[in-house]
């Protein structure tokens, strides 16, 4: 269990983790056209055609008081994928680094 917790070094915006989604202020991926609150982009309208493709299960943040439209927006995608039946790319996730290193770890 030495090597339980790995830690990951380097640019945010070139990791595997899959938790939350977020866009910060030093990003060179992608601008924020919504605003910055503490280096962190509050997500406007404007970003999300930069979310909607992402494979992250969070995101990190949303204003209600400051462009609930993009909100609102991301539930009814998120409603549509749910109630159409929209299928998961099980591959990405299989072939993600972390995932590939726990099971060849479990194959020992």
């Amino acid at each position: 269990m030495d090597n339980f917790f790995l830690v990951f070094s380097g640019v945010p915006d070139n990791n595997d983790f899959m938790a939350v989604y977020v866009k910060w202020s030093n990003s060179k991926r992608s601008r924020c056209a919504g605003k910055y609150v503490r280096w962190v982009c509050v997500l406007g309208v404007g970003d999300l055609h930069d979310l909607l493709p992402r494979h992250e299960f969070f995101v990190n943040k949303f204003d209600l008081e400051y462009q609930p439209l993009a909100f609102e927006c991301t539930e009814r995608w998120l409603q549509h994928r749910v109630f159409c039946q929209v299928k998961i790319d099980v591959e990405f996730y299989r072939s993600l680094s972390f995932v590939v290193a726990h099971n060849k770890r479990l194959s020992i």
